[in-house]
């Protein structure tokens, strides 16, 4: 499953979040990602499926780490924790209930797409 045309090292996927290479660093223990292991490698399609989720997560949703681990993982993840916490789907919450700004956004885009496409993430 390929998403888009570029293969993200650790630099650019830090860019591709807008935060620094530690901060991407420190959402690995928590969002589960795997950093490859060559020095220099890159990121396979799911990994950048599991950071886009923890990117909307607690960028838009506005989780915690702690919660996302806590409560997002266990529920199934973030569609199953959308219903059963909001009563709405993720598809919805991210089409319907943020603002413009928001909806914008590149990764949400992503998301989006990426629901459509495969209806589920």
């Amino acid at each position: 499953m390929v998403y888009d045309d570029v293969m993200y090292n650790q630099k650019t996927l830090a860019q591709r979040y807008d935060i620094s290479i530690a901060a991407l660093q420190r959402w690995y223990p928590f969002a589960g990602i795997v950093k490859p292991r060559k020095r220099g490698g890159y990121f396979d399609a799911s990994t950048i499926e599991i950071a886009d989720t923890f990117y909307v997560t607690i960028k838009i949703r506005r989780l915690t780490c702690e919660e996302y681990l806590q409560q997002v993982i266990p529920a199934g993840g973030l569609d199953a924790f959308m219903q059963k916490v909001n009563g709405i789907s993720l598809y919805d919450f991210l089409t319907k209930h943020i603002s413009d700004t928001e909806r914008e956004n590149y990764i949400v885009q992503a998301v989006i797409k990426r629901i459509e496409r495969f209806g589920c993430i």
